[in-house]
C-alpha cells in the first residue's frame, strides 16, 4: 500500500481541499511548514517520509484559468527522482506541451476535464500518454463525466483513480463500495483511493480491499497519517480479493 501526497495547488500557492468546493479552498495551515509554496510543502513532506510520488492538481487550469504549469514543471525538475502525477484539466493534446520537457511528470486524464470520448481518443493516442493515468471523478451520487468514460472499461488504463470530491477534507473515510466495483469491472487495475482517507485505519482497511495507492491530503497535513504509520504501510500487501 502507497500514500501518495496531494499538492492542490490554486494561485500558486498549496491549498487545503474542502468538499469539492474550489472557490472556498484557502492556502493550507500545517505544523508540517510555515507556507505554502509547492516546493516548500514538498521539502517538509519528504523530511516526514521518502515519498516517490506526488499527486497534483493545478486547480486554476482544472476549471479554466491560467495555469501553474511553469512551478510544476520547476517542481519535477528540482526532484528528479520523484514521479509526479499531474491534473491540469488536460483536453486537448496541446495542453501536455508545457510539461513534455520532464520525464518524470505523469499526466491524469480527469474525467471531469474531458468533454466527448473523441477528446479522450485523442489523447489516448498520442505517446506522451502512453502511461497515462485515469481519474473517474464524482462528487458524492453525481458522476463528473460527459465523455461517458465511467461507461468504458475497456478504455481505462491500468491506474485508476477513484475520486470523490465530495469526501476530500471532509474526513468522511474512503468509499468502499465505489472502489469494489472498480475492481469487479476490472480486475487487473491498479486503483488509487482519492477522498476521505482519516488515519491509519482507513489506510489498512482500503488495503484489504485490494488498493495499491492512496492518495492522501489532510491527513498528512494535519499528521493524523504519521511517519510511523507510513513505514507500517510500506510493509503492507494490498489482498487481491
Amino acid at each position: 500500500m502507497q500514500v501518495i501526497p496531494v499538492l492542490d495547488i490554486k494561485d500558486g500557492v498549496v491549498v487545503l481541499a474542502d468538499g469539492g468546493r474550489r472557490e472556498t479552498y484557502r492556502p493550507i495551515d500545517t505544523p508540517l511548514c510555515a507556507e505554502g509554496s509547492p516546493s516548500r510543502v514538498v521539502k517538509s513532506l519528504l523530511c516526514v517520509f521518502d515519498f516517490d510520488i506526488f499527486y497534483v492538481a493545478d486547480l486554476d487550469a482544472i476549471v479554466g484559468n491560467a495555469t501553474n504549469a511553469a512551478g510544476i514543471v520547476a517542481l519535477a525538475h528540482a526532484h528528479p527522482t520523484i514521479e509526479f502525477w499531474v491534473d491540469a484539466g488536460f483536453c486537448t493534446v496541446q495542453d501536455l506541451t508545457p510539461y513534455e520537457t520532464e520525464r518524470n511528470i505523469r499526466f491524469v486524464l480527469g474525467s471531469e476535464s474531458l468533454p466527448s470520448l473523441e477528446d479522450y481518443s485523442n489523447l489516448h493516442r498520442d505517446p506522451r500518454l502512453r502511461h497515462h493515468i485515469l481519474s473517474l471523478d464524482r462528487k458524492g451520487d453525481i458522476e463528473l463525466d460527459p465523455a461517458g468514460l465511467f461507461e468504458q472499461p475497456s478504455l481505462w488504463p491500468d491506474i485508476i483513480i477513484s475520486m470523490d470530491l465530495a469526501r476530500v477534507g471532509q474526513s468522511a473515510g474512503p468509499n468502499l463500495e465505489r472502489l469494489t466495483e472498480l475492481r469487479r469491472r476490472r480486475r487487473d487495475l491498479s486503483v488509487v483511493a482519492a477522498g476521505g482517507v482519516r488515519d491509519i485505519d482507513d489506510l489498512l482497511t482500503l488495503a484489504t480491499h485490494g488498493v495499491q495507492y492512496a492518495l492522501v491530503a489532510t491527513a498528512l497535513y494535519n499528521r493524523h497519517v504519521t511517519k510511523r504509520d507510513l513505514e507500517r504501510l510500506a510493509r503492507v500487501s494490498p489482498q487481491r480479493t
